[in-house]
């Protein structure tokens, strides 16, 4: 139906159907979450990295098992070497990885959400008459991104050098 108004025509449509996000919400939001799993695999990938090369600190493995004591970190893997390094294998960060862990970064999820993020920005997903999943899944994606984050945030905030009496030696 269009009415016309002076200079300006209005177009308004009865058969839309209502959904979550407006449109560009729904941009705003896909763009912000594949950006956000972008960085997130970027730098889990640099940590497998260092991981792979057994040149892994003890922030390093903070990140990938979630475990923030230092104390706990060395009942986990044992005392680092003189350097602060870890010699360990990925499949042991692997069997020490707690839930934090997965919320700081997993490939899979990830992943996952990097794709939820494409596909909403893809012009086609509206003509599967599914945007309501899609919308809902985008939700998802950006409850978990957001959550990875604000865990890393209050990851930074307990720094993982082990306690030393004043003067004493420390370990970059």
């Amino acid at each position: 139906m269009q009415t016309g108004l002076g200079d300006a025509t209005f177009s308004t449509s009865c058969n839309r159907r209502p959904t979550m996000f407006p449109e560009f919400s729904t941009a705003a939001i896909a763009v912000a979450v594949l950006l956000s799993s972008i960085v997130r695999q970027l730098r889990s990938g640099s940590i497998w990295y260092a991981i792979d090369q057994g040149e892994a600190n003890s922030e390093q493995l903070r990140e990938l098992t979630g475990i923030k004591d230092y104390e706990r970190l060395q009942e986990a893997f044992g005392a680092p070497r003189m350097d602060g390094i870890w010699p360990v294998t990925r499949a042991e960060v692997k069997a020490q990885r707690t839930g934090l862990g997965y919320l700081l970064g997993d490939r899979w999820l990830d992943g996952a959400s990097t794709l939820v993020g494409l596909v909403c920005l893809a012009p086609i997903w509206p003509m599967w008459s599914t945007g309501t999943v899609f919308q809902i899944l985008l939700a998802f994606a950006g409850f978990y991104q957001l959550a990875g984050w604000m865990a890393a945030i209050g990851l930074m905030g307990r720094k993982g050098s082990p306690r030393r009496p004043p003067g004493g030696p420390t370990i970059h």
